[in-house]
Parts: C-alpha cells; structure tokens; sequence
C-alpha cells in the first residue's frame, strides 16, 4: 500500500464514517454521498495494487490499482473513509482496516466508528428499513433509542471491509455501529437504501446532510430477485 497525506489535523472526539462498496454499492455510495455534501477535505490517499492481474491497451500493459481517500469535516469532527471497491485479499482488508483507524487515530481520539451496507432480508418489507448492529452494550442502546431495527439471527457473519472495521475497532475499544439498508437488487447501484442509511446517521449525529441528489436516482420499481439466504456486505 501507498500513502499519501496531504493535510494533517487536529480532531477531538472523531466519528470516522467509514465502508465501501458491497451488495448494491451502498456503503461507498453513503460515504461518496456524505463527503460530497458535507463539503469535507481532502486528508489522505491510500493507493492500493493488489489484483492479480494486469490490464492492457495497445500492445502496453499496466498494473491496476484502486485508489482510497480519507476526509475530514473539521467543524463536526468527522473523518469520512471511502473508495470504488473492496482488496481483493482477505489478509488485504485486514491491513486496510488497521491502516485507516491508525491513521485516523494520529488526527485524535475516534469517538465512534460508522460503517454502512446493503442487507437483503429473506422476506422483502417495505424498503425503508435500516438495520444495525453494534461493537459493545452502549452503541447497541444508541441503535435501540434511535428506532434502529437490529439485525435478526438470520444473519451470522458481515463479511469485507464493512463488517471487518467493526471487529478491528472493538478490539481496540473503539466503539462502532453499522447501518444496513434493505435492498432488492446486489448488483445494481440501490440509492433508496444509501439515503435511508444517510437519513439514520444524521439522526444519530444529530447532523443535517442534504439528500437531494440521490433521492434524483431512486428507482422505486423493485424486481423480484430469488434467495435462498439472506445477504448482506
């Protein structure tokens, strides 16, 4: 991995939002979305080159690489991870995941961390649920008093970056949430659960973040997808 710092910072009590893309993109939609309207700075770049292969054009070869920014909103002290795709590698998610909440740590102490995805229930409700799930007893009751519906035992493992940053932070008594929205489609971009996720942090943030541009790309006609299992990360 490459870094790149390009602005240092200050921070006290951090909220680090932090997930990238999984089943319908939701959780680097939520991020990509939240650093655009909250108007965040660059602070780092992560420059990851970990695929197995390479791409060619012309006759010229070139090793792939995907890019990850860290950005921060000084005036509510958050700091937004994001990016277009998930490491490859599992042991690569692992370096990742410590490598962003270290970094973020030399900017102050991470009051909470946020993650976010797409969760695909086996039966399909009204696509306006968000569902969490928490590191320790103290975020749990602040999903609970927010209306926060808890993920129910259909759901045995949060798989990638997503759920992985959770794990990480509560070995490092950090504490953490994730928000799921319900989607019915994994492969296309589901913009309706991203703004639920979004309308859910500024609830638990007590933070206004305008939605206006992903309302624009709902599709509100859900096709029938056939599961044998819930799914979710």
């Amino acid at each position: 991995m490459q870094v790149e710092i390009i602005e240092n910072f200050k921070l006290k009590d951090i909220v680090l939002i932090s997930s990238l893309p999984d089943m319908g993109k939701v959780g680097g939609l939520v991020t990509q979305h939240i650093a655009k309207k909250i108007s965040a700075r660059s602070a780092a770049k992560i420059i990851l080159t970990d695929k197995p292969w390479v791409n060619n054009k012309d006759g010229l070869i070139e090793l792939p690489y995907d890019e990850y920014k860290l950005l921060v909103d000084e005036k509510n002290s958050l700091v937004i991870f994001t990016g277009e795709n998930q490491p490859q590698e599992p042991n690569t998610v692992f370096d990742l995941v410590n490598l962003v909440i270290e970094m973020v740590q030399k900017w102050g102490n991470i009051k909470t961390i946020i993650s976010s995805g797409g969760y695909m229930p086996m039966q399909k409700g009204s696509g306006n649920e968000v569902f969490g799930v928490a590191n320790n007893q103290e975020s749990l009751e602040l999903l609970k008093t927010n209306s926060v519906k808890l993920l129910g035992e259909d759901v045995k493992s949060i798989t990638w970056f997503n759920g992985l940053v959770l794990g990480v932070a509560k070995n490092k008594n950090i504490s953490g949430v994730g928000l799921f929205g319900e989607i019915y489609d994994a492969e296309l971009p589901q913009h309706k659960a991203a703004k639920n996720i979004i309308n859910t942090i500024e609830k638990l943030l007590k933070l206004q973040i305008n939605t206006d541009e992903i309302e624009q790309k709902i599709i509100e006609s859900p096709t029938e997808v056939k599961k044998d299992a819930p799914g979710i990360g």
